[in-house]
């Protein structure tokens, strides 16, 4: 072997293992950014939500700024006499009860899905005074036979249920056009040459909230889950900027955007992206705002020395219209639709049992709509259950609440609800219940 096949060899030996290197130092970085971006667990914040969690910080519970004085001792709007006797079902409204119930009116700022509130407990509301027609002057009356009323078609079967499933259908296509929202998600769009099976879109790597939309054949968007069957051409592929855990990163967003385009390059589609310095921009600002009306308010009733018998207890929520949660082992107030307007738990927060230290409740600002009439209701049910035990109602900090002070935290939630109906997420709406997940 000559000189120059040694030296051949030897050099294209140096070139094969600096190319061997340089793969490896490649892999190596890639692996080590993969490993940063995807640190995090990444659960389902709409599925697995921590309870009662909320951001960290000092507007955490919404406490009451005048000093308190000492309220008259109301009289207590149960019967005291029920809860000697053995048999505990709640009695039947008597005929004067159920007179006054219909009688009673409630304003307009009442929305109609909070349930009606036992007379016993029903807030205070003073509606508008009614006007009273001026009686015009006399005047000879007139008679003319009334116009005849055809009777009304029945209407058959079949077209019933098509009209039930139009309406179906016409619901499924608003809700799924509400589940994105510009301001709200960075959303990426997908347009592929042939039609995409929804079993080919893959789960994407995000801590955050995602959804997905496709573009059916009636052009309407439909929202894709593990059940959808169909073929879509365009997507929309969004990811939520802000929750409770915080504003969106730029590690979480580069993670998904790459994890977008190796989808849409696989299916030789184009795929769009909003521009991302913008977008997590917005996401700071949007996450700034939504701490700032981030609230939880709690109303506590402390055992004092003895502990508060939770069979009254039970009998006392019940007449309120609360129902037993026995996933947690909470009392719930909940709306027509099943939405928990506040809830009755342990101020320990561990399960109701026989007895309790101290019990609290719960109103979770952003999350219930028709907050202000909502929490009239909770304030008038709390303040009539710590009567009822011979108890105190007090704050975060032990100090006695009163009306003076119950109407001072009113006020605030006002200003709190002005602030988001000012930036468009409505209390209670399907945005506010996803970015305070």
């Amino acid at each position: 072997m000559t000189e120059l096949q040694i030296y051949s060899l030897v050099g294209a030996g140096g070139i094969v293992a600096a190319v061997y290197g340089f793969n490896w130092w490649q892999e190596y970085r890639f692996r080590q950014q993969a490993n940063k971006a995807f640190a995090r667990n990444q659960p389902d914040v709409l599925l697995n939500t921590p309870k009662n969690m909320v951001r960290k910080g000092d507007g955490q519970r919404l406490e009451p700024i005048l000093e308190p004085t000492l309220a008259a001792e109301s009289a207590p709007l149960y019967d005291e006499n029920r809860l000697d006797q053995a048999e505990y079902d709640v009695p039947d409204l008597s005929e004067a009860q159920l007179s006054a119930t219909g009688k009673s009116t409630l304003s307009d700022d009442m929305p109609d899905d909070i349930p009606e509130m036992p007379p016993a407990y029903r807030s205070m509301y003073t509606p508008p005074a009614p006007v009273e027609p001026i009686a015009p002057a006399y005047t000879e009356p007139t008679f003319s036979p009334p116009p005849p009323v055809a009777p009304a078609a029945p209407v058959a079967p079949a077209v019933a249920a098509a009209q039930a499933q139009q309406q179906e259908v016409v619901d499924e296509v608003v809700l799924a056009g509400s589940l994105l929202d510009p301001a709200l998600d960075f959303i990426a769009e997908v347009h592929a040459p042939d039609a995409i099976s929804a079993s080919e879109v893959p789960p994407f790597p995000a801590n955050k909230r995602i959804q997905v939309l496709g573009l059916n054949q009636n052009k309407q968007w439909e929202m894709l889950n593990s059940t959808t069957r169909g073929r879509f051409k365009e997507l929309r592929i969004g990811l939520q900027m802000a929750d409770r855990q915080g504003a969106l990163t730029q590690e979480s967003l580069n993670a998904f955007c790459m994890g977008v385009q190796q989808f849409a390059d696989a299916l030789d589609a184009s795929v769009t992206f909003p521009q991302r310095a913008a977008k997590l921009n917005l996401a700071a600002e949007l996450d700034e705002f939504c701490a700032s009306v981030d609230v939880l308010i709690g109303l506590n009733i402390p055992a004092g020395s003895r502990p508060l018998p939770m069979e009254k207890v039970r009998i006392l929520a019940e007449q309120a219209g609360l129902v037993r949660n026995h996933a947690d082992g909470t009392f719930q107030y909940r709306s027509d639709s099943g939405k928990t307007l506040f809830v009755l738990a342990n101020q320990d927060q561990t399960p109701l049992m026989s007895t309790s230290q101290g019990l609290t409740l719960l109103f979770d600002v952003p999350r219930v709509a028709g907050g202000l009439a909502v929490f009239d209701y909770l304030a008038d049910f709390a303040q009539n259950l710590a009567t009822a035990l011979h108890c105190d109602l007090v704050d975060d900090n032990q100090k006695p609440l009163n009306a003076a002070s119950l109407a001072n935290i009113r006020k605030q939630l006002s200003g709190l609800y002005a602030s988001m109906d000012d930036r468009g997420i409505a209390p209670g709406s399907m945005a506010a219940l996803r970015l305070f997940a």
